[in-house]
Formats: structure tokens, C-alpha cells, sequence
């Protein structure tokens, strides 16, 4: 939950939402877990859901965001970069909101 409490403190004045994912990628390397990436595609998603934990105090929907994304983050196969931005790219992940994302 670094990443919901990082957004919500928002303790700098830029960077507050790569910082969060950092640190939430960092954890779940540190504890064998693939990481998380959020796709283009998802990141009005991402926001909304966000934006429903701070006011709403609504876990589910993020969660369930955030199980999305990290299944897609699974599934990527980080060989070497021009075969991972392949594999983005045909997935449809740097696609505006809106596009279904397909992996």
C-alpha cells in the first residue's frame, strides 16, 4: 500500500506517483513477486481507482486494477527490450484509454 500512501501524502511537489511505483516494485522483487507495470492503456483506470480509494475509502476497485496489471506485467517476457516493446506494442499497452488491452 506504499503506493496509495505515497499518492496520498503526496510528500513532493513532482514524481509522487513514479516514486510510489518504485517503491511498490521494490517490494515485490525484494520478495520474488513479478512487478507491476501500468500500461498506457490502463492508466485512466489507474488513476480513477486512485482517486476512489482516497475518497471513497473503495479497496476493491483498485485492487482488482491492480491484479489486472499485474497479471499483464506477468505475462511479459523481459528477454531484451525490442522484443518486450514488441510484445507491448501487440498487446495494445501503449494505446490511449479506451483500447482493450489483449495478452
Amino acid at each position: 500500500m506504499c503506493t496509495f500512501l505515497i499518492s496520498e501524502v503526496h510528500p513532493f511537489e513532482d514524481g509522487n506517483g513514479r516514486v510510489a511505483r518504485l517503491m511498490m516494485n521494490a517490494e515485490l522483487t525484494a520478495s520474488g513477486q513479478a512487478k507491476i507495470i501500468i500500461p498506457t492503456v490502463y492508466r485512466g483506470d489507474y488513476l480513477l481507482n486512485l482517486r476512489l480509494l482516497t475518497r471513497k475509502h473503495d479497496t476493491t476497485a483498485y485492487i482488482r486494477m491492480m491484479d489486472r496489471a499485474h497479471a499483464f506485467s506477468y505475462w511479459l517476457e523481459p528477454g531484451n527490450y525490442p522484443d518486450l516493446k514488441a510484445q507491448s506494442k501487440g498487446s495494445n499497452a501503449f494505446e490511449e484509454e479506451g483500447t482493450v488491452l489483449v495478452f
